[in-house]
C-alpha cells in the first residue's frame, strides 16, 4: 500500500515553520508497513489544494492531509477536502456544545471563526 502526505500551509512553503507533522506521520506509517512514496506541501489556496489532491490520488492508495484546520480564513483543508470528495459540511452538535462550554467557562465570546472548527464533512 502506497501513501502520500499532503501538508497544507503557506507558512510551510515560506519556511516559517518546519514540517514536523510529515516527519511524524512518515515514521508511524513505516512502522505499520505502509510505504510513503510522496510528500507534498501546498499553500492555503483551494484550487491548488484540489490540484494536489488530484495528483496524490492518482499515485497513492492513501492520502493523509495535515494542516489548514484552524479558525482563520486561510485554513481551508476541511472545506476543500469536502468539495473535492463531493461532500457537504455539517455542524457537529456535540463538538459545538464542547467548544461553547469551554468558551463560556473562560467567559470569552464564541465567534464564527471558532464555530467554523465544528463543521465536518457529512458522512454518506
Amino acid at each position: 500500500m502506497k501513501a502520500e502526505i499532503l501538508s497544507v500551509g503557506t507558512e510551510l512553503l515560506l519556511g516559517d515553520i518546519v514540517n514536523t507533522n510529515a516527519q511524524f506521520l512518515s515514521r508511524r506509517l513505516a512502522e505499520m508497513g505502509i510505504l510513503v512514496y510522496h510528500q507534498a506541501v501546498v499553500g492555503d489556496n483551494s484550487q491548488r489544494i484540489i490540484e494536489a489532491f488530484h495528483q496524490a490520488f492518482q499515485r497513492s492508495d492513501i492520502v493523509i492531509t495535515t494542516g489548514g484546520l484552524g479558525p482563520t480564513k486561510d485554513d481551508l483543508t476541511r472545506e476543500t477536502t469536502a468539495e473535492f470528495l463531493g461532500l457537504n459540511m455539517k455542524l457537529d452538535n456535540a463538538s459545538y456544545l464542547r467548544i461553547k462550554a469551554l468558551y463560556d467557562k473562560l467567559s470569552r465570546p464564541l465567534t464564527e471563526a471558532h464555530i467554523k472548527q465544528v463543521y465536518f464533512p457529512e458522512e454518506q
